[in-house]
């Protein structure tokens, strides 16, 4: 009678909401009869409710410690403990309720969650599934589906479970902000910030929809804009820590790089103990020539999680022959948890990959650079970004069709004459880094790096032949001043997208003084350097051998049409002469570009300026013979490659 009488005061405080004296209550019910299940179950319950989760904790496992039976106790249990981080013994409290109840929707969807924390992602589905089956109205198993589906590289269908959320409950925020975070993902960046302006137009304080909107925009490349929105989240919540990450990230890639180290440095502040804070700040050092730092700082980051993929593929680029069999064997053991998400898998491929070929175990290394490129290829196929080569083709052959010697005399005289655009094209990895290197470093010109600026502006293939000339004026005038901004004094300025050859029709139309440097490589050592390589950009193309064969040979027939039909300077430069010959053929490229000779040129890898593209590593160095040949240690693999090529 006395513990009943307890009970009932608890639930009486309860009911009134006064969580405080119904705690005291029911921790009296606990001393007067220990055994009672339901009065720890309430204390969970309160301390849930008033945001102690470590207390939550503890009194819900003495609850179903005491009570075997309360599916609902139990349900509690693997939500409880999910919140917590603790997915294991999430699993075995919501296949408990399972086993009791298998119709327990609650259940299904905690074990989803579990599952996925774990990374045991097709089970994950599977469960949420079974959650959405036995409920179809039930919000949270649709966004957690979503969320599996997301991080396992599926943007469409996962944006299509966030719209069944948002059709179920069309105010819930979280559903709309992952649906922008799918559909970036996918590749549909304007339906993406729809979505993410919706969900704050319904709560402009959540902090969630400003973080993804600032991701949306950093696509964008619209720097400030994403540093505003990855600023406004960290106001909604204060100590946002993934949003302060992409602010410092934002930050680098608006050029601001001390302000991103700045960023990076606050973060690690608080969280000393942060892999990817280390890894970023070694990214930032990289790019500004600090290689001794950046090395230390990539060595922090693997030791503190030798899982990070991308800290790992940079320290094996810079150190890979170099590395104990220590560091080898614990990226072997990464590879085998089964919560690494893919991009981490195939990074530590790559790695594995790197070190072995620095090595001379082309056998082992090839393995790996295969093993990272299979998982690559599926998840940008997933995010439809797979490489069309018969596709290819055919663009090239639309793009020489409408782009041909006569529409250029109909045009000729016109467009802007500046000759301070200097176009550096290539398939990647043909040493259009070095080049733009070069380049800049003499005292007038200036480099700006890859930049998209000029696809921007030409919009489709087609699009600038269809064009009057007040409309190529325009965009002329446009694309130059965003080119020389900060280079006004320049005598050249350097725009190193290799893509850019495609768009070598519309700089006739617009430039018609401009110079292009055609970078040219072996295509055996471009093709297998391809391969090692794992591109930050979405280069379907790169991650299969016959695929980067007929995407060099399309390049090539698209260049020797430029050279035939348009009036464009072009010089075509050998990285082998570069190799063979620096100093001649940089006097060579050099006056191609109209200016006098400056020794500083020679001297290109001590110059410090920021580098950003996957060369980083290599033109910090003076020039090597060794990378003439590459391709030979794989040879027996060749095979695709040279078929593509059509040799």
């Amino acid at each position: 009678p006395e513990t009943a009488a307890a009970m009932k005061k608890a639930q009486a405080f309860m009911d009134a909401g006064d969580l405080e004296a119904a705690e005291r209550a029911f921790r009296d019910v606990t001393r007067l009869d220990p055994l009672d299940a339901v009065a720890f179950h309430m204390l969970a319950l309160i301390a849930y409710s008033s945001g102690r989760m470590e207390d939550a904790g503890e009194m819900i496992l003495e609850a179903i410690t005491r009570n075997d039976d309360d599916p609902a106790m139990h349900a509690n249990c693997g939500a409880i403990m999910n919140l917590l981080g603790r997915p294991e013994e999430a699993e075995a409290s919501c296949r408990h309720v399972i086993e009791r109840d298998p119709k327990h929707a609650e259940a299904h969807n905690n074990l989803a969650v579990s599952l996925e924390v774990q990374g045991r992602l097709d089970e994950a589905r599977d469960a949420a599934e079974r959650a959405i089956e036995l409920n179809p109205e039930y919000l949270e198993a649709h966004t957690n589906l979503g969320n599996i589906l997301l991080r396992g590289g599926d943007p469409g269908k996962a944006a299509d479970c966030y719209r069944a959320a948002i059709g179920i409950h069309p105010e819930t925020l979280m559903a709309r902000a992952n649906l922008g975070v799918a559909l970036r993902e996918a590749g549909d960046l304007e339906a993406a910030e729809s979505e993410c302006r919706k969900a704050l137009d319904l709560n402009a304080e959540f902090a969630e929809a400003h973080n993804s909107l600032g991701n949306v925009l950093k696509e964008k490349e619209d720097w400030p804009g994403a540093k505003d929105s990855f600023q406004a989240a960290m106001v909604c919540r204060p100590g946002y820590l993934e949003a302060h990450l992409n602010l410092a990230a934002a930050t680098f890639k608006d050029g601001d790089f001390d302000g991103a180290l700045a960023h990076y440095r606050n973060i690690l502040e608080t969280h000393e103990n942060m892999a990817e804070a280390h890894g970023a700040i070694g990214v930032v050092l990289l790019a500004m020539a600090r290689l001794d730092e950046a090395e230390d700082h990539f060595r922090k980051a693997v030791a503190l999680k030798p899982g990070f993929g991308d800290a790992q593929y940079n320290l094996a680029t810079a150190q890979g022959k170099d590395l104990g069999e220590p560091e080898i064997t614990a990226i072997r053991d990464a590879l085998k948890d089964k919560r690494l998400s893919g991009v981490d898998r195939a990074k530590l491929h790559f790695a594995l990959g790197e070190i072995n070929d620095q090595r001379g175990n082309f056998k082992t290394a090839f393995a790996d650079f295969e093993a990272g490129n299979e998982l690559r290829k599926a998840m940008l196929a997933r995010q439809g970004h797979s490489f069309d080569a018969d596709g290819f083709d055919k663009r090239v052959d639309a793009i020489k069709a409408v782009y041909n010697a006569g529409l250029f005399e109909k045009f000729d005289g016109g467009g802007d004459l500046s000759d301070k655009p200097v176009f550096v094209v290539g398939v990647p990895r043909s040493g259009t880094t070095l080049v733009e290197q070069i380049i800049a470093c003499h005292p007038q010109a200036v480099g700006k790096g890859e930049t998209e600026a000029l696809h921007h502006v030409c919009g489709e293939d087609d699009a600038l032949a269809r064009a009057d000339e007040n409309a190529l004026a325009e965009k002329a005038g446009a694309y130059l001043s965003a080119l020389t901004k900060g280079a006004e004094d320049a005598a050249r300025v350097i725009d190193k997208w290799p893509f850019n050859y495609l768009y070598l029709g519309q700089v006739q139309l617009l430039f018609p003084n401009a110079r292009v440097v055609y970078c040219r490589r072996d295509p055996l050592d471009t093709g297998i350097s391809c391969f090692r390589q794992y591109f930050t950009s979405p280069q379907a193309w790169s991650s299969d051998l016959e695929h980067i064969g007929r995407f060099q040979r399309a390049s090539e027939r698209l260049m020797e049409h430029w050279k035939k039909a348009s009036s464009l300077s072009i010089l075509d430069l050998q990285y082998e002469d570069m190799i063979a010959d620096q100093e001649g053929t940089s006097r060579r490229l050099i006056e191609f570009l109209g200016l006098d000779w400056d020794a500083a040129c020679l001297d290109f890898h001590s110059s410090g300026r920021p580098v950003l593209t996957a060369s980083n590593w290599q033109v910090r160095q003076p020039l090597y013979a060794s990378a003439v040949g590459r391709a030979k240690g794989y040879e027996e693999y060749l095979g695709p490659l040279k078929k593509g090529l059509g040799v």
